[in-house]
């Protein structure tokens, strides 16, 4: 679910026609935590990552969106500084729009209800994701997570594979595991192993998805 899929062809064609159009070379900032919301994106092409700064200082990997997201909505309308980073893994193309205009561009055509359920959406995701990973087993973390991935950014193919392209290296994904980086390794080699996966460098290949989704519920 994102926004391009909850909004008519009209309001969506509106957003773009009222925006900037930008292009984001790889490894690019989009914004950062605690910037000003002056501004959203709607992201028409290319995958970004969603960071947080932790108390500790460490950056947490929170998600990849893909196109069809509007990056930045929620502090725009509540007025509050960004609270995340957006950061571009692969080449973007987004059309920027002023906080403003966002602002009546949603109340010209309705879309509050759409862009709160979307927000609740999300939390209900992230906290879902959260509880699950406090209780399986290694493996079973490590497929929530890719499942959890795919359903945002995996490209399907006509032999029934999903194609992932992750932005990130091994230590992130397994932090979005909470797990350690050996720890992590050792479930993905497995996976390749069983057939479950194929592993590129910042990329991954879901072969079987029954497979996946039967071992991420422990």
């Amino acid at each position: 679910m994102n926004f391009r899929r909850l909004v008519s062809d009209a309001a969506w064609n509106d957003l773009l026609h009222r925006g900037q159009r930008r292009r984001y070379a790889r490894a690019t900032w989009l914004f950062q935590q605690g910037e000003s919301p002056d501004f959203v994106i709607a992201l028409t092409d290319g995958i970004v990552k969603i960071t947080q700064l932790m108390e500790d200082g460490t950056e947490t990997p929170l998600a990849l969106r893909g196109q069809g997201e509007v990056l930045g909505e929620i502090g725009a309308l509540l007025d509050e500084p960004r609270s995340a980073s957006v950061k571009a893994v692969s080449e973007c193309v987004g059309y920027v729009l002023p906080a403003h205009a966002f602002r009546g561009h949603v109340d010209r055509h309705g879309l509050n209800p759409t862009v709160y359920r979307l927000a609740i959406q999300r939390m209900h995701e992230n906290e879902q994701l959260r509880t699950a990973l406090t209780r399986l087993p290694p493996q079973a973390r490590v497929a929530r997570v890719i499942r959890y991935l795919a359903a945002e950014i995996g490209e399907r193919g006509d032999d029934g594979t999903v194609a992932l392209h992750l932005g990130m290296s091994r230590d992130e994904l397994a932090a979005m595991a909470s797990m350690s980086r050996s720890s992590a390794m050792a479930v993905l080699r497995a996976l390749h192993d069983a057939h479950v996966l194929a592993l590129g460098r910042e990329r991954l290949v879901i072969r079987d998805s029954a497979a996946l989704t039967e071992l991420s519920e422990g």
